[in-house]
């Protein structure tokens, strides 16, 4: 999965928010022991401020503290399936929100496709009552 990713538009469905008219790409780092995910979004001609993500490959979840989309924890956590073909990652976020407790869990299904020039994204976000579904194709550059 380490590597250079940048969003195919054509390719991806239901862009919602702030990724409906951004340019999009991710910077991907892994070795035996990590996945590194830093996201690069770029929206009305500002470079919106991200942090990595860092998971651990063998199955002992991570934390970050985030200011986005929310500000508090994040909780990391990933899954191998297919024989390290596949990655699910999932990220829980708890944290304020307008002086609310709110909880943004995000549920992501990696699959590299086409022989490993493209990354297909399932991501699906629940954030109290409510949930969306994105699928986000990546082309390796």
């Amino acid at each position: 999965f380490a590597g250079s990713w940048q969003l195919n538009r054509e390719r991806s469905e239901d862009l919602t928010g702030g990724l409906a008219g951004a340019r999009y790409s991710l910077e991907v780092a892994q070795d035996g022991r990590e996945l590194t995910v830093e996201e690069r979004i770029t929206s009305r001609g500002r470079t919106q401020p991200t942090q990595p993500r860092t998971y651990r490959l063998d199955g002992v979840g991570s934390t970050a503290e985030v200011s986005r989309p929310i500000a508090g924890t994040m909780e990391l956590e990933v899954r191998l399936l297919a024989k390290g073909r596949q990655l699910e990652l999932r990220s829980t976020i708890s944290g304020d929100h307008d002086d609310m407790p709110v909880t943004l869990i995000t549920t992501e299904l990696w699959e590299l496709l086409d022989g490993g020039r493209r990354l297909r994204i399932t991501r699906n976000r629940e954030y109290g009552e409510k949930s969306t579904q994105m699928i986000l194709v990546f082309d390796r550059v």
